[in-house]
């Protein structure tokens, strides 16, 4: 329609074919994702109080068996020689009800235990024996014992398929404590209780849209998020393009307001001239962080990489440290073989503060170095050995402060960043307590700490040291956001009932 204004001006509206078409996609887009864009505002709320429930390394070991080295018989290089794969993901000694095993992990390959007394495969853990784990483990009466089974909603992540089935064991505690207990290596390996499980149904597992069913079939599970992810992009842009080209056409009109539009209606288009943008940042941030290697590149080392870093196999390492050499380090809970640079190197899990320790072979074998932490040099060598036509222009020691340490999953103290020569200042971060590689960060990777940790979940330096500042500016975003799609719930239930009136 043409408008004529004081002045005699006949101002046409912008665009009225594209708006048409632009506004029937937004429309009927939006009768289902309105729902699903509100749900993820509501459960991002929740997870940022109550995350999805772990169980820390720390804590696992804390509450392990010590091992009893004057039963091992079976030389670690032997055990490692059992499953004869060429490369090791880990190889580590552990106890299970007073018997010292090696477990071993390959890739894509279920964890195997060996017996440290007889050499021999071990079978999967029997119902006694878990419960015998799990009494142990928490000190407390069991009410149920259930499994053995592959999945359940707190186990169902990819991290754990090395070690299914798992065994999950009720504790008799105000609390509703369940553990997990891994039928392949003996291990509690995730503990859940009542209120964490209760409130992540309606925070994490609404969030990530991950019901057992569809989060145990990963690749499927990445399907669904991802598209309806990239479906809510497009409804949000098209949102904030009707948005500023209503508004536009209503200023060339030289009419007062925001929206030239009444009721609910009216409370969408002017809500979201102001809050679109923020919910199209949270679903696109969520998107890109569904992300492989398309956008971003992957910050994990590959096999080729950690065999270089490593410089020889952990079975040749384990043969660095005989039976008489761990049988004189005294008592430990867990033991992990690896090497860094050629150098064979033991990890030491205690309970208590200074819990973990590294321990390399002097070259006569017969005498050991107890550190805190793998030494810099080797650290140095390693990154060289894995990355050989590029140069580390430096080394730093990164501090909790560090601006690209995660709110929810911070750097270690004993973090270590390399710097490399390359022309995207890749940088590797390392765990001096372990030498096992944090994090490889490029300018793509780096480009995603800011565009997805940051603008996803708020996840700022100056926010994160503002104490309660983080959370109120993150409840206030998710409101707002929420607020305006019950604008678009109530839209579409109206556009609903409109359309079964005329059925």
């Amino acid at each position: 329609m043409n408008v004529t204004t004081a002045k005699g001006a006949i101002r046409k509206p912008l665009l009225p074919g594209l708006s048409r078409y632009m506004s029937a996609l937004h429309r009927w887009a939006g009768i289902g994702l309105c729902l699903i864009i509100a749900l993820w505002f509501v459960s991002g709320s929740v997870l940022s109080f109550v995350p999805f429930p772990s169980l820390s390394i720390a804590e696992r070991v804390a509450r392990s068996e010590p091992i009893d080295t004057s039963l091992l018989r079976v030389e670690p290089k032997s055990a490692l020689l059992t499953e004869g794969a060429s490369f090791i993901e880990s190889a580590r000694l552990i106890n299970v009800q007073r018997q010292p095993r090696y477990v071993l992990t390959l890739p894509g390959q279920p964890a195997l235990s060996v017996s440290a007394e007889t050499g021999q495969p071990l079978p999967l853990l029997s119902r006694s024996v878990a419960r015998a784990v799990g009494s142990e483990f928490a000190g407390l009466e069991l009410e149920a014992l259930q499994g053995p089974f592959d999945y359940d909603q707190w186990v169902v992540h990819r991290a754990y398929d090395a070690y299914r089935p798992f065994y999950k064991v009720s504790l008799r505690d105000a609390a509703g404590t369940q553990l997990y207990v891994s039928a392949r290596t003996g291990e509690v390996l995730q503990r859940t209780r009542r209120s964490e499980r209760a409130w992540n149904y309606v925070g994490a597992v609404a969030h990530w849209i991950s019901p057992t069913f569809l989060r145990k079939r990963d690749s499927r599970w990445r399907e669904v998020v991802w598209t309806l992810a990239l479906s809510g992009i497009v409804l949000t842009l098209a949102g904030i393009f009707l948005g500023v080209l209503r508004y536009v056409n209503l200023k060339r009109q030289r009419r007062p307001g925001l929206s030239p539009f009444r009721g609910w209606l009216r409370w969408h288009h002017s809500t979201g001239l102001f809050v679109g943008v923020l919910v199209f940042g949270g679903i696109l941030s969520g998107w890109l962080g569904l992300d492989g290697i398309f956008f971003f590149s992957n910050d994990q080392p590959s096999v080729e990489r950690i065999e270089r870093m490593r410089g020889i196999s952990l079975t040749d390492a384990a043969g660095a440290f005989p039976l008489s050499l761990i049988q004189r380090l005294g008592t430990a809970r867990e033991i992990t073989f690896t090497a860094i640079a050629a150098q064979p190197l033991l990890l030491l899990r205690n309970q208590g503060a200074g819990s973990l320790q590294v321990v390399s072979t002097e070259t006569d074998l017969a005498s050991m170095k107890i550190d805190a932490v793998v030494p810099d040099a080797l650290l140095l060598s390693a990154v060289q050995r894995a990355w050989p036509s590029l140069q580390v222009l430096r080394m730093e020691h990164v501090t909790a402060t560090d601006a690209y340490s995660l709110r929810s999953s911070p750097f270690p103290p004993t973090t270590r960043r390399l710097v490399l020569s390359d022309t995207t200042g890749t940088w590797i971060h390392m765990d001096a307590a372990t030498g096992e590689v944090i994090s490889i960060m490029d300018t793509s990777r780096r480009v995603r700490r800011w565009v997805v940790d940051g603008m996803h979940t708020f996840d700022l330096p100056l926010l994160n040291r503002a104490g309660p500042l983080w959370h109120v500016l993150l409840l206030v975003a998710t409101s707002a956001g929420l607020l305006f799609s019950c604008t678009g719930i109530a839209l579409a239930l109206r556009r609903l009932r409109r359309n079964l009136l005329r059925i």
